[in-house]
């Protein structure tokens, strides 16, 4: 270890953005100490409570994560929210470089008249139900049978294909069973997708649409406002692959999918419920008004929503490809950096430059380090017996996955005072057994 080498790093948010960051800082300095804060008991963010429940493969990325908190130098801490339980000032004077990595959580919301009826719903409140979102555990919405999807992107697929699959599709995923058992008692038959863009230059994922016409019982329509330029590979790409969905023939159709490309919503009317979607534009021969009982917005995220950067309201966290530096010591990685776009390989890939600008920041001298300023162990000791530690959520995972219900993987605790108590519970039966031991169960204040 050299002067050039800081020796305590933080991380705030242990999602997909704060694990990579601190994992490439990991691979360059190996014998820092990087701790990982998060509001939450549980790690993961976005991979644990944001990732559609059935696409399970992409949530094995954990793993990788799992090895680097089982290492000695690299610390999970969660229970802690900076701006709450310490200041970020606080914070940044006992580490020698601060990484904010707390994404971006709010839906943005309709703004076309009749948008506060009842039926009018965000796409994250069904994300977070089924994801069983500690908030405390929100409920499944209610969505009734005819659907209006606004927006084409990959969220908008997600809610989709959510509409239109089947208990069965579900096994073995960690999916909550209250709140997908809430919604298939009375599922979506008629779902209308609503897109501004033309097909050429929607946001949605081509394998994301093929994906769609893996799932038996549906059929499809695909209505288009104008076609792609002959350069424009991907546009046609994705062309192609809705044309191969509306070619499908179901042999019984339990649901019917209607994308319309180029078409604006310009009202949603109804006396206190939603009752249609009136649309300003829409492609020829297309209808303007579309029967709907529920309306559901996947139009992305509001990305200067009040209140979420209350730890540091002097900075400004305009979304920008350029430097992830806030200044010397300080700096963002993740959604919190680029914005709420793109999946969790962008994440690796935004959190692999961020690092390299760090370790090039210290190592130039533009950002040098000073003396060891202690770190995680220089915390006041209450807040250390709070945080949550790696081993104290290995306990809250294997409690999960013991409780999981048949044909599910786990099932999460549907609050955080749950998984503080599991953590309560452990420490109080090993100081029980060892009365020497240091930590305490009285210091698990948060719910």
């Amino acid at each position: 270890m050299n002067a050039q080498t800081p020796r305590r790093i933080a991380v705030i948010g242990s999602g997909p953005g704060g694990c990579f960051t601190a994992q490439a800082l990991r691979r360059h300095w190996k014998d820092a100490e990087i701790t990982i804060f998060d509001r939450l008991a549980a790690p993961y963010g976005l991979i644990r409570y944001g990732v559609a429940a059935d696409h399970q493969h992409t949530k094995a990325v954990t793993r990788q994560f799992d090895r680097n908190f089982l290492s000695d130098d690299f610390r999970f801490a969660g229970n802690v929210e900076v701006g709450s339980d310490i200041s970020l000032a606080e914070l940044r004077s006992v580490f020698d470089i601060v990484v904010l990595a707390t994404g971006r959580w709010r839906d943005r919301a309709l703004t076309v008249p009749g948008s506060h009826l009842d039926g009018v719903l965000v796409s994250g409140d069904i994300v977070n139900a089924l994801n069983t979102v500690p908030r405390p555990n929100l409920p499944m919405p209610s969505i009734g049978e005819r659907v209006v999807v606004v927006g084409a992107g990959n969220v908008a697929l997600d809610m989709v294909r959510f509409l239109t699959k089947t208990a069965s599709d579900y096994v073995d995923s960690d999916v909550s069973p209250e709140a997908l058992a809430s919604y298939l008692s009375r599922p979506a038959r008629e779902i209308t997708v609503l897109s501004r863009s033309p097909i050429a230059s929607a946001k949605a994922d081509v394998a994301m649409v093929r994906e769609l016409g893996k799932i038996p019982g549906v059929a499809f329509t695909v209505a288009n406002s104008s076609s792609a330029a002959e350069d424009n590979s991907l546009g046609l790409k994705r062309e192609a692959a809705f044309a191969d969905l509306a070619a499908i023939e179901p042999d019984e159709t339990r649901a019917v999918v209607r994308f319309v490309f180029g078409a604006t919503p310009s009202r949603i009317r109804g006396t206190d419920h939603v009752e249609s979607v009136h649309l300003s534009e829409a492609p020829a021969g297309e209808t303007s008004v579309i029967p709907a009982d529920t309306v559901i917005s996947a139009i992305g995220f509001d990305v200067n929503a009040p209140g979420h950067w209350h730890y540091a309201e002097e900075y400004d966290f305009a979304p920008s490809d350029g430097p992830g530096r806030l200044e010397c010591g300080l700096y963002r990685a993740g959604w919190l950096k680029r914005g709420p776009v793109g999946a969790i390989p962008a994440n690796r890939a935004d959190a692999h430059q961020v690092a390299k600008e760090i370790i090039a920041d210290v190592e130039s001298g533009r950002c040098p380090v000073g003396d060891d300023p202690g770190g995680f162990l220089a915390l006041p000791e209450s807040l250390r017996c709070q945080a949550v530690s790696f081993s104290d959520w290995q306990h809250i995972d294997a409690a999960e996955v013991a409780n999981a219900e048949p044909s599910r993987i786990r099932t999460k605790f549907k609050t955080h005072a749950e998984m503080l108590d599991t953590v309560e519970g452990l420490r109080t039966n090993v100081s029980a057994a060892n009365p020497q031991t240091i930590v305490s169960s009285r210091s698990m204040v948060k719910g």
